[in-house]
């Protein structure tokens, strides 16, 4: 669909290539802050492919290959026009031809290949509903290093491969005073930024869905995705916490990135707190303060606001993957099986490459802490679920049902409550 933003920064010294050709544009590159738009029908000419609009449709061919339509009325994608050129993002431009990117800081490229890798799904029948989030997802640390977003990327196809959707705890703004680091994406634009946008959006395309986890996971001189945001002491009055709730909002809505829930950091606010939260968001995903269990609950407040623990914790230490093996192990009927996970443990289990023509490759290896979860749930006879699928209103999801108590609700709350 139409980008309904004005592209007037043209970004000049980045380069473009596909399959080691440099791509010379007549047309120049735009960004809207972190985010390149490319001239769509010269990038496909560039390839040795034809192209025709009619109606509102594009009509793509490359030899030997599947013709692409396109609706850039309606697709979901981020169509612009610019002086009647026709410009589309490079993400999606990725998406529609099926391409896979490397990214290089210091020469300012960006290498595009045609995606070689095998693409066969892994399927499995419907279980019991298993649910996994990735943690602390923010632009700061080792989220903006090339090589580890790419190895991000290979982490998405993973999940994507065996059938696992999955849950992205993004901290909007990362801030680090001790380093005098403060990275808005919405606002400061820089390649790495860009490549951590092009990456969130993959994991999207991927099974991914995005939440708020705070809005910069910290207080006074701590660092994002350390410090604490909400509690007792901490931003603790209306004013304060619809401030933090309503940027964080904006933020992502500047963007154009679909949050679909909220976090604490730390699982630290108050009742006060959550009860500001849930009036923006239909998901809290953490346990409801004051009904603490292992089950999904509804807010006794709003009658609306799904409250999602994660009562397998998380991986912690050297020996957190034993833990959470054994814990999965033995799991019980009332029990949920929903656990976090920091996706950075992974990154040392895969090894970049490279192919023929600089193609990137890439080694992952199924010893991994994140494999040997994914593993130990389907042996358990679990299928992952994204939470905007979950609802104790639905009769027929049996899923839902096998672990969500009536009876153990009201007995936690002490009184009847409509479900």
């Amino acid at each position: 669909m139409v980008y309904d933003k004005q592209l007037s920064l043209i970004e000049t010294n980045l380069k473009i290539s596909f399959e080691r050709k440099s791509l010379k544009f007549k047309s120049p590159i735009y960004r809207d802050i972190n985010r390149y738009f490319l001239p769509l029908l010269e990038f496909i000419t560039q390839l040795g492919g034809e192209s025709n609009i009619t109606r509102g449709k594009i009509n793509i061919q490359f030899k030997q290959k599947s013709s692409i339509c396109i609706n850039y009325k309606t697709d979901d994608y981020k169509f612009t026009i610019v002086d009647d050129v026709l410009y589309l993002s490079l993400f999606d431009i990725c998406r529609i031809l099926n391409a896979k990117s490397r990214w290089d800081y210091n020469s300012r490229s960006i290498s595009l290949y045609w995606n070689k890798d095998k693409s066969e799904l892994d399927t499995r029948p419907t279980g019991k509903v298993a649910l996994i989030r990735f943690e602390d997802i923010t632009a700061g640390d080792e989220y903006l290093n090339s090589d580890n977003l790419e190895k991000f990327r290979v982490v998405a196809d993973f999940m994507f491969l065996a059938g696992v959707p999955f849950h992205i705890a993004w901290i909007p703004r990362f801030v680090d005073p001790p380093n005098s680091i403060d990275n808005d994406i919405s606002k400061h634009y820089s390649m790495p930024n860009a490549n951590f946008l092009f990456t969130i959006e993959y994991l999207l395309n991927k099974g991914g869905q995005i939440g708020l986890h705070g809005y910069t996971h910290q207080y006074g001189y701590e660092v994002s995705a350390e410090g604490t945001e909400f509690n007792e002491e901490r931003n603790n009055d209306e004013k304060s916490i619809r401030k933090r709730v309503e940027v964080s909002i904006n933020t992502a809505k500047t963007l154009e990135l679909p949050f679909k829930f909220f976090e604490s950091p730390h699982y630290a606010s108050t009742e006060f707190q959550q009860s500001i939260f849930e009036q923006y968001f239909d998901i809290i995903y953490e346990g409801c303060v004051g009904i603490w269990g292992d089950e999904i609950v509804k807010s006794p407040r709003n009658h609306r606001t799904l409250y999602i623990p994660t009562p397998l914790s998380y991986v912690e230490g050297k020996d957190g993957t034993e833990k959470m093996l054994e814990r999965i192990n033995n799991l019980d009927e009332e029990t949920l099986a929903s656990l976090f996970y920091h996706p950075y443990k992974d990154f040392e289990y895969i090894t970049l490459k490279k192919g023929t023509n600089g193609y990137p490759l890439s080694q992952y290896s199924e010893n991994s802490p994140l494999h040997q979860i994914v593993k130990a749930l389907y042996d358990k006879k679990y299928s992952f679920s994204k939470i905007t699928n979950l609802s104790i209103n639905n009769e027929k999801n049996t899923s839902i049902k096998s672990f969500f108590s009536f009876s153990k609700l009201c007995k936690l709350l002490k009184s009847k409550i409509k479900v």
